[in-house]
Order: C-alpha cells, then sequence, then structure tokens
C-alpha cells in the first residue's frame, strides 16, 4: 500500500524535497515507518525525528496522520491504511 509522507522544516531542508510516497506493507505501524525512513536517510534524519535518550519522538516535532495529531490516534503505533498522509513539522509558536 501506498501513504504519502509530507517534510516541513529542517527535515524538509536536510532532505531537499517536501513530500514522498512510499510503499509501505499492510498493517505497518507509524514507527515501523519512521525507523525505515531513519534507516533510508541516516543519522541527520534519525536525529530530528528521535529523541536519542528516550527512543521517543523528539520533542519539538509535531507528527499527523491526516491532519490528527498522533497523540490523539494511538501514538507511534498507529497502524497505516492506504492513502494515509503522515506529516513531520517541527513545533512553533507564534503571536504577537
Amino acid at each position: 500500500m501506498k501513504v504519502t509522507v509530507r517534510y516541513l522544516g529542517p527535515v524538509r531542508v536536510l532532505l531537499n524535497k517536501k513530500e514522498e510516497v512510499i510503499e509501505v506493507p499492510e498493517k505497518v505501524m507509524l514507527l515501523e515507518l519512521l525507523n525505515n525512513l531513519s534507516e533510508l536517510y541516516g543519522n541527520g534524519f534519525k536525529e530530528e525525528i528521535f529523541d536519542s535518550v528516550s527512543k521517543r519522538i523528539r520533542e519539538g516535532l509535531v507528527v499527523t496522520i491526516n491532519g490528527i495529531t498522533i497523540g490523539q490516534l494511538n501514538g507511534i503505533r498507529t497502524e497505516l491504511k492506504e492513502g494515509d498522509t503522515i506529516t513531520l513539522l517541527p513545533f512553533f509558536a507564534g503571536g504577537g
């Protein structure tokens, strides 16, 4: 099955791409996808995604699936479905 991964912020700069469509096995979890991408793109990508101590999603990174933050789903154990869009974006505050 195919999912789309969108990159924003430092990950986008690191990879020099906005998004890509990736073929993944059925019943794959978000964690497996991120681990596979880390192996593909190396330590720079891995450091942008995972906290080196806790091995969890790095603080300051927001991950969404179809526009819903993974905290509202099953976290990194969320099972992906055909056509899902995963977005990796840095958390930032704004305002005046």
